[in-house]
Formats: C-alpha cells, structure tokens, sequence
C-alpha cells in the first residue's frame, strides 16, 4: 500500500508534537518523533511512504496538495491536535477530495474524544486510530478490514464504532526506527538545544500520575515500558550516520530519569561511553534524580542539559496535582545538577487546584531561588482525556468554548480554567510576570551573557 503522513498546517509556527499543543513564545518546532516512528514502522513492512511536516514548514495544505497526489497515496494518516482539531478534519476532507484516499486520524485528542470527532468529521475520515497507533497503522496498511482491526474508532454508515482496543506494545524494540531520512532537519529549532538536533524516545508510559499530563493518561499508559539499551545506543548511532552534523539528540521519554528507572539510565550512560558515541544530550527529568553521582555519569556520557518539571512553588498544589515531588528535593536536585555541571530549564505552571494568587507567587519565588539556568512559565491547560480536565468541568472551572479557543488568537497558549480566587486573566497575566521578574534579574543576565559566550566561542 502507498500510505502518506501529513502533519496539517494549523497556525504559522504552531507546535502539534509538544505537551502543549500552541505556539511557543521561543517559536520552538518539535519533531513529529510519534508520528515518524509509526511511518518507519509502516515502511519497515514493506509499504511506500510518503511523508510531510506542512506544520514545521508553515505549509498549507493547498500548497502541500500537489506533492500529495502525485504520490497517489490509497490512505492517508494526519496527526492531530486538540485546538487544531477542525482544521486537521478540512485538510483531511481537502486531501480525501483529491485523492481518494482512506483518510485515518491519530492524537491523543481524537483518542480522547473519538466520537465527537467522527461526528465532526462527517464522512471526510474513515478512521481513528486510537492511543498507540503504530502497528494500528500497519494492520490496515496491510489490509485488515476497519471491522477487524484493533484499536480503532470509525462509523458503519450512521453508527458510531469503537472496536476492541489494541494493547499496550511491550517490546519497542520491535519497532522501526523513526523515519528520519523524509524530514528536513533544519526545520526544527529549539533556543535551549544545539543546531540541529533529534529528539529520541527511549522509552513509553509514565509511572507518575501527574493529574495534568495528557500523554500517560491518554496514550502511552503509567507503565515505563523500556527500549534495551542497546537499541536506543543503536538509533543514537544511526541517527549520526543519517545527519553527519548532528550537535545533539533530545530524549522525550517522560520518565527516563525517574528513580525507580535509573539503574537503566546508569547502563545508558555506561552503553554511550563505551561505544564512545560523541554527541552531546539533553533530556526530560523529575527532581528525583537528585543523586549527585548518577547525575556525575549522566555528565560523562555526554549529557549537558535536562529539562525539569519542577511546575508549582507551593507543596500542597504539588499534591493536588499528585506530582509526587517536593519542594526540598527540587533544591537538593538543582544544586547537584549545578554541581555535576549540567544545564538546567525549569518548566513553571500556574493553574493547579487550589491555586491562589499568593501560591502563583510562590512558584515565581522558586523559580528565583533555584540554581537554574533558563525557564519557562505555561498555564496549566486542560486537555481532555487527563483527570484536570474532568476535575475542572465538574466543577465549573473550564471555560467552555469551541476546541479552537484552546489557544489564543496568535495560537499561543492560554488559560483554559477560571478559579474563584483566581481567574482565567490573571493566570494568563501571571505568565508574563514570571518570566519578567525571572530575566530581568542582574544575576540572571549576567549568567545568560557568559554562557553566551561560551556557547558561541565553542560551536
């Protein structure tokens, strides 16, 4: 079968394969690594692929067309996103127009809401494959009738259909590398990152139950299922033979660093010292990796930055949100990365349960004190599919609007919750005041400047 993968332009510079599905303030473009890592999957089985990131080149679908029916694709698949969910259904509706193709959708909001898309769709798609869409893709690839395969949401003429849903892969191992050679590199940029650079997931699921998170709760699952360590030292080394100038390669995984996993991370390290794979990398984290040594390793092996969750300054909002961290162990862990000499970005939120103006401030307090390098203020959204989202429809908090008003007129991100001690204006106001008070600090652009320099004087 000849199967074509469409990332759909929703928004100039808007970013669908991100935890926050929105246009960045730093204008970052993160690779479709999900989304090629199921291409690669399908082309590994045999079947011709085509495959466009319209949303990294700010392409419409009008202009990406062409490309599109030359290939003659007999399906297509588009990755989806919650604010852009109407505009992936016309690029779908556009797409099937001309091509005739069967049209399938994947996301975490089309697995979180599958019938409400269908109905939506209204006939321009012919399928949702919903949570892990991998081998989904190749089954019907492979030509398993929608009536028989696992895993997917569709409509026998009026009739919604949820089949059987398809289980969890356990061996990722067995999965194809991501399809790396059919994107452009330089269409990805990051400002915390070296140019250019891959993003690599070496690992699925989550443990922790983080109430805001949609990626566990909705697609991946809360069990860390691990890649061996030396398939992921393998794709490491591939990726440098596929992109000769490749600066550095970023694991996604959410939990690759969490303490209950991190004997599997020493061995990573050690694996990527002894091949003497010569790349630098940067990674998600959880406070939790706090042990001076492991973070010593993590140094040696090429590790020079760790983007870190440490979300809210006040304890009892960590617990409402069951972030399963404290307030202590984010110091005890800033310190030692500080020490070990590893970068750290803070991620901040403001929008927890609970969440006063006087906790807000908190959170910008935090992010003052830590020895940290960069950071980044977000409001929590609620997506749906995550238990936020419920908590906060129950109770009246979530400001019900159309999908498309998950984000701003600029596409940017924004408060989806008003709070009685906190509304939706001042959260939105609240992101603006954490970063100004953050980077206009003297000691904050005088560490900026020297790694500027540093930075420039190296590369």
């Amino acid at each position: 079968m000849r199967v074509a993968f469409l990332n759909p332009m929703f928004g100039k510079d808007f970013t669908k394969s991100a935890r926050w599905f929105a246009r960045s303030r730093g204008r970052v473009q993160r690779h479709p690594d999900y989304f090629c890592t199921a291409a690669g999957t399908v082309e590994a089985a045999g079947h011709e692929i085509f495959f466009l990131d319209a949303q990294a080149k700010n392409m419409p679908t009008e202009q990406a067309l062409p490309d599109i029916k030359k290939f003659q694709p007999d399906m297509i698949v588009y990755q989806t996103t919650t604010p852009s969910i109407d505009a992936d259904i016309e690029a779908a509706k556009v797409c099937k127009d001309a091509t005739g193709a069967i049209n399938v959708l994947i996301g975490p909001h089309v697995t979180a809401e599958p019938e409400d898309t269908m109905r939506r769709a209204n006939g321009a798609v012919d399928a949702l494959a919903i949570a892990e869409y991998d081998f989904t893709l190749r089954d019907l690839a492979n030509g398993v009738k929608l009536k028989d395969c696992l895993g997917i949401a569709w409509m026998d003429g009026g009739q919604y259909v949820l089949n059987p849903g398809r289980p969890y892969i356990e061996n990722l191992d067995e999965l194809a590398f991501p399809a790396w050679r059919h994107i452009d590199i330089n269409d990805y940029h990051d400002f915390g990152k070296l140019f250019p650079f891959l993003t690599l997931i070496s690992g699925r699921g989550c443990r922790a139950k983080c109430s805001f998170c949609q990626l566990p709760q909705v697609m991946n699952g809360h069990t860390y299922r691990m890649r061996s360590v030396e398939n992921v030292v393998d794709e490491m080394e591939y990726d440098l033979r596929l992109f000769p100038n490749l600066k550095e390669i970023m694991f996604e995984d959410d939990t690759l660093t969490m303490r209950s996993s991190q004997d599997r991370l020493v061995a990573l390290c050690e694996e990527m010292i002894r091949r003497k794979v010569s790349i630098s990398w940067s990674a998600n984290a959880r406070v939790d990796v706090n042990d001076l040594e492991v973070l010593k390793i993590m140094k040696r092996s090429g590790c020079r930055w760790l983007c870190v969750g440490f979300e809210f300054g006040d304890q009892q909002v960590l617990n409402n949100v069951k972030k399963g961290a404290t307030v202590k162990q984010m110091h005890t862990f800033a310190q030692n990365a500080h020490k070990a000499g590893i970068r750290v970005h803070g991620c901040f939120m403001f929008g927890g349960p609970g969440e006063t103006r006087e906790t807000a401030m908190k959170t910008i307090q935090l992010s003052q004190e830590l020895p940290i390098d960069t950071a980044q203020f977000s409001a929590v959204v609620a997506y749906p599919g995550t238990s936020y989202y419920k908590w906060a429809k129950e109770n009246g908090y979530l400001v019900e609007r159309d999908w498309r008003e998950w984000v701003d007129n600029d596409f940017e991100q924004c408060s989806t919750q008003n709070f009685p001690n906190l509304p939706q204006e001042e959260i939105n106001a609240m992101i603006d005041k954490g970063l100004k008070e953050l980077y206009t600090r003297p000691s904050q652009m005088w560490s900026m400047l020297r790694h500027f320099v540093g930075f420039t004087g190296n590369n």
